[in-house]
């Protein structure tokens, strides 16, 4: 969700040729941290999910660890997030966990920590090109490959739309991998045919609209199924089919976040399903591994992932999707996520009854 001013330029060309001068912390080398205090350095904290679930968890977390935890939102800006992280690491903290706004010129912000003595780790989104002490996020492929299976079950032939998010990001850029994961060996056999492979710069809803209405347009509405990437762009695809005419839930539609908006079409019947991130599980886990790193001790890695300088230490978050007929479990086991009722207003008659 990146903007791009002039002012960006110096960090991006930066980002671009930096060479990986400073390893991460290794083992030997940290010293645990003496401030109390941890950074969680976030893309922006206005949507939904930071309000109820990142930002909460994580701060329950880390105070129950006797942490102070030090919350930034950049506001969808990455010199922005540079600039906050310069002050973060000035100040003195014991670690950091960043969810980069563009994973690019955060590498930035990874090798300043890391001259500094400071370690830190990426959080949802990975940052590229600069070494580090670990990820804690899911696999946006794994969500992007649960979404395409559960639909092309559905609708296993016909045309298939792809819209992405921001270009710039890990989360989208991947998701967008796991799409193809699945989709690409029908669309070698002839059975499926992408007629539109898309991103949308700054998870932009309008932005998911216009590729919607011009791709029903090109097809005379012969669209058998979007994939799409964030629910927000979600609500944009289905006003596109509403516009054009077309019943609602005729063409299954997917998202991620589980946002009310979603919930509610799902439960409906318009919308398909909306991947699930599981930003409380990854708040936990992140607060957990920024203990862990500012006491010197072992993250609980489970894999590794690459970003171009290392082998990254790897602790993995769920992801999966969740359709209509999964919707009664979900709402019952997330009541700190979504408001039942509010979810079940407009069909009262399938509310569940949870335990």
């Amino acid at each position: 969700m990146t903007k791009h001013f002039a002012m960006l330029m110096v960090p991006l060309a930066l980002a671009a040729t930096i060479a990986v001068s400073v390893p991460a912390l290794a083992a030997g080398d940290c010293k645990p941290g003496k401030t109390g205090k941890i950074a969680f350095m976030l893309k922006h904290q206005k949507a939904f999910r930071y309000l109820n679930a990142d930002v909460p968890f994580f701060v329950k977390t880390a105070e129950a660890g006797g942490y102070q935890v030090l919350v930034q939102s950049a506001d969808h800006d990455a010199a922005k997030q540079v600039a906050q992280a310069e002050n973060v690491i000035t100040q003195g903290v014991d670690a950091i966990v960043i969810q980069p706004v563009d994973f690019n010129v955060a590498a930035s912000i990874a090798e300043k920590a890391n001259e500094a003595g400071i370690p830190i780790a990426s959080y949802d989104d990975l940052i590229l090109g600069a070494n580090q002490t670990a990820f804690i996020g899911r696999d946006p492929r794994e969500g992007g490959a649960s979404a395409a299976r559960a639909v092309i079950a559905a609708v296993p032939k016909g045309n298939y739309a792809l819209i992405g998010g921001d270009p710039g990001q890990t989360g989208s850029t991947q998701m967008q991998e796991g799409y193809h994961m699945i989709v690409d060996p029908l669309v070698a056999k002839g059975d499926i045919k992408i007629v539109l492979d898309q991103f949308s710069p700054g998870w932009k809803t309008e932005a998911a609209q216009a590729h919607a209405e011009n791709a029903l347009t090109q097809n005379n509405n012969a669209i058998n199924a979007f994939l799409v990437s964030y629910d927000g762009m979600s609500v944009g695809v289905l006003q596109a089919i509403d516009g054009a005419g077309i019943a609602a839930g005729s063409i299954p539609v997917t998202g991620q976040d589980m946002e009310l908006a979603a919930a509610q079409a799902i439960v409906e019947g318009r919308m398909f399903g909306s991947v699930w991130p599981a930003p409380d599980e990854m708040a936990v886990a992140g607060a957990k591994a920024a203990i862990a790193m500012a006491k010197c001790e072992d993250i609980g890695a489970t894999d590794k992932i690459n970003n171009k300088a290392a082998d990254i230490p790897w602790v993995k978050t769920p992801i999966y999707l969740v359709s209509q007929k999964e919707m009664p479990e979900f709402v019952c086991t997330h009541q700190h996520w979504l408001d039942i009722k509010e979810v079940y207003k407009n069909v009262p008659d399938k509310m569940p009854k949870c335990n």
